[in-house]
């Protein structure tokens, strides 16, 4: 029988890979000619450069678009198109958004923000949300008004093959502007480009679906423009709710993910001398990682030794997880003549009891 063939070898997995791939090259290109020192990341410098990089190419793209589908609409006397442009508007709105607060989080620390203005990343993507929330609800308005007052009838012109070939651009055209932002977020981990990404591909979206509300006049359905338009509210709608629920998350506190905590515990266990880590706390602020960990050392050590031990494990985990890092330390003594007696009755009843999880700060 023939080797099943994996996903990665269909023919039409293969050309989305490669089609990823050429679009990841190119944003590399653009980002190394635009952007000085655009590999480090890290900096919030070079990370405010990606975001106004983003910001600008979008607002240019989004009012070209919008300009050419207000236009279509009006000469089509198309709903839907007409919503579409809105929306293109709105996206030109959110990336506004966005280089206003990449702008505000390269600002230093100061004594009001003594742990600077990262946070800045998520505040613009709550605004974006409810940019996109506010859209959705004002094309759907329209929509239902302009179906309930009979507008839509059949002196619309007809979808041709020309429009039709011109709404496909923009729909390309829209689509590159979401994998671009993608790309950009993705290399500096920014959940607002994510956002401003997500947010074009909505309108790529939404005007597929206008396509298909033309369409219908074609085959005598030009009721199909108005629930175009009220798909397009839906999708728009939905996702303002759900990056306003992501962006509200990192905002209140939220906890790092159980990956990152053990590997921060494995960075602490990597330093010779600390026989364990726990009560790992992380405050994440924007980029930044604000990290506290209790570390078990022997009491036999002296202080500089002790001082040594906790410099290393801090710069171990600030290489990884940029931010703050304090290390308390937990004395044990390790030469208690009851200890390992002590410790395995403590593990045995610990094993014996469903209700307890673990001990630890054993010191006799």
């Amino acid at each position: 029988a023939p080797r099943p063939r994996w996903p990665r070898e269909r023919p039409a997995v293969r050309n989305r890979i490669a089609d990823m791939e050429a679009m990841k090259t190119i944003t590399r290109w653009i980002v190394a000619r635009f952007i000085p020192d655009w590999e480090d990341v890290r900096h919030q410098a070079v990370r405010s450069r990606y975001g106004l990089l983003e910001g600008w190419v979008s607002v240019i793209g989004n009012l070209l678009l919008a300009a050419v589908k207000i236009a279509m609409g009006i000469s089509l006397h198309s709903v839907g198109l007409i919503a579409d442009a809105i929306h293109s508007l709105s996206d030109m709105a959110t990336s506004v958004v966005v280089i206003i607060s990449f702008k505000i989080s390269r600002k230093p620390a100061d004594r009001e923000h003594p742990y600077g203005h990262a946070k800045a990343e998520h505040i613009a993507t709550l605004i974006v949300a409810l940019l996109m929330i506010m859209a959705g609800y004002q094309i759907g308005e329209s929509a239902i008004e302009n179906a309930l007052k009979g507008v839509v009838t059949g002196a619309g012109l007809p979808l041709t093959w020309a429009v039709f070939g011109l709404l496909l651009g923009m729909v390309a055209a829209k689509e590159a502007l979401a994998r671009f932002s993608r790309h950009l977020g993705r290399m500096i981990d920014s959940s607002t480009l994510k956002a401003d990404a997500l947010h074009h591909h909505t309108d790529a979206l939404s005007t597929g679906v206008v396509i298909v509300g033309l369409a219908g006049r074609n085959i005598g359905w030009p009721w199909l423009d108005s629930a175009a338009g009220l798909l397009v509210s839906a999708w728009v709608i939905y996702t303002g709710i759900r990056l306003g629920y992501e962006s509200v998350s990192p905002l209140l506190g939220e906890q790092v993910s159980a990956e990152d905590l053990a590997r921060i515990k494995a960075l602490a266990h990597s330093v010779e001398g600390v026989m364990n880590a726990h009560d790992i706390a992380v405050h994440k602020y924007g980029h930044f990682s604000f990290t506290t960990i209790h570390a078990e050392v022997s009491d036999r050590l002296d202080v500089h030794r002790i001082h040594g031990l906790t410099v290393l494990v801090e710069q171990r985990v600030l290489k990884r997880f940029p931010g703050q890092c304090v290390v308390h330390v937990d004395p044990v003594n390790l030469y208690h003549p009851l200890l390992h007696e002590v410790s395995d009755a403590l593990r045995d009843a610990v094993l014996a009891d469903e209700d307890l999880v673990e001990f630890r700060d054993l010191n006799l």
